[in-house]
């Protein structure tokens, strides 16, 4: 017995999450995987960019003053939710 299954194209909005914090700004220590603090939801963009630069320098001057803890990522997250411009139907078992 065969199954047959329908698709159709559904256009799809992208947009920030609504229910989620819009963006946050962390700094990792790439030799010890330490991170910097969780930046408050109420701080700007550029607030929690400087608080993670203000992190690392802090982190390789006086948490490491033997200076080996020199490289560092930085870390910006996006929620975004995706949602359907029309009813897709329930979900698939």
């Amino acid at each position: 017995m065969t199954h047959r299954r329908r698709y159709r194209y559904v256009e799809m909005n992208l947009a920030p999450d609504p229910a989620a914090d819009p963006y946050t700004v962390r700094a990792t220590c790439l030799t010890c995987a330490d991170q910097s603090p969780e930046p408050e939801p109420s701080q700007s963009i550029t607030g929690q960019h400087q608080q993670a630069q203000r992190w690392c320098t802090s982190h390789a001057a006086r948490d490491h003053p033997d200076g080996r803890h020199l490289r560092y990522t930085a870390h910006v997250t996006l929620r975004w939710l995706v949602t359907p411009a029309e009813d897709i139907g329930p979900i698939a078992p």
